[in-house]
């Protein structure tokens, strides 16, 4: 009795597999039909290989690559089947952390936007307390722009985990610049989770101090602010600012061209 065969049409209906994906694993020899009538060119395929195509499917599903599926169905031993699928979880899981990660840098910069849409340049200066902080810090002795660039460039090579998005950016001001509006950066840090910075050699961090801040929210335009707030909240309890901080409210990155940027302004109380 001769074995029943099945043309790609009736294989595609009964299994539900397209019949462009019959033609593929046939053009890239991963599963060819048996039997191939040599005057129709009509191509046939066997009753035992529905269980190959089964197992292809099924590694599909899996996202188990062409290659390894070839090993699979090539192999005799389950042992080597299970290193591969194993092997195939590792990887699953290193993906599923990865992603994992872009979702919550996603949620955390969409809770970021809303922070910035929420706060405005205000003319209030409130007294809060923050406890010492470690950042990776850039000195800008130079006074120039490149320090920025080269902040950029100890991020990526002295953190070694730099993939996530979720960071904030800072400035040590020069407080003797204030009174004139300016924005006088003596230097320019990220603020990492402590976890990040562990690997950190010590020689590229620095310590914010803790203590009481007096407080003030302010817009950054082509380095230039009105601090007259602040100014005025210190001359009215005789006092000066002396170690002064600003950090970016939330991570801005289509604002600074045109319309500069929020900082809350953090001047230390001694």
């Amino acid at each position: 009795m001769d074995e029943r065969k099945y043309l790609v049409g009736e294989v595609s209906r009964i299994t539900g597999i397209s019949k462009d994906t019959l033609r593929f694993w046939d053009k890239i020899g991963l599963l060819k039909p048996k039997c191939v009538d040599p005057n129709k060119n009509y191509r046939y395929y066997t009753y035992d290989q529905f269980w190959s195509m089964d197992i292809i499917m099924c590694c599909r599903s899996l996202n188990i690559p062409i290659d390894k599926i070839r090993t699979i169905l090539s192999s005799s031993s389950n042992d080597r089947v299970l290193a591969l699928l194993l092997e195939q979880q590792k990887e699953a899981e290193q993906l599923s952390r990865y992603y994992q990660q872009v979702t919550e840098d996603i949620a955390w910069y969409v809770a970021q936007d809303e922070q910035m849409r929420q706060t405005k340049a205000l003319n209030t200066v409130s007294v809060k307390h923050f406890p010492k902080r470690t950042v990776l810090y850039g000195d800008n002795a130079e006074e120039t722009h490149a320090y920025h660039l080269k902040l950029q460039e100890l991020c990526r090579t002295a953190v070694k985990r730099s993939s996530s998005i979720r960071r904030g950016y800072g400035f040590l001001l020069d407080e003797t610049k204030m009174q004139e509006g300016g924005f006088v950066k003596r230097g320019e840090y990220i603020r990492f989770d402590q976890e990040t910075l562990k690997s950190v050699p010590p020689k590229y961090l620095t310590i914010l101090p803790d203590g009481n801040y007096a407080c003030c929210t302010l817009r950054v335009v082509n380095d230039r602010a009105d601090f007259t707030p602040l100014l005025q909240w210190f001359a009215q309890r005789e006092l000066r600012p002396g170690y002064v901080i600003a950090d970016e409210i939330g991570l801005q990155l289509f604002e600074y061209l045109d319309h500069g940027y929020l900082c809350e302004v953090k001047a230390l109380l001694y």
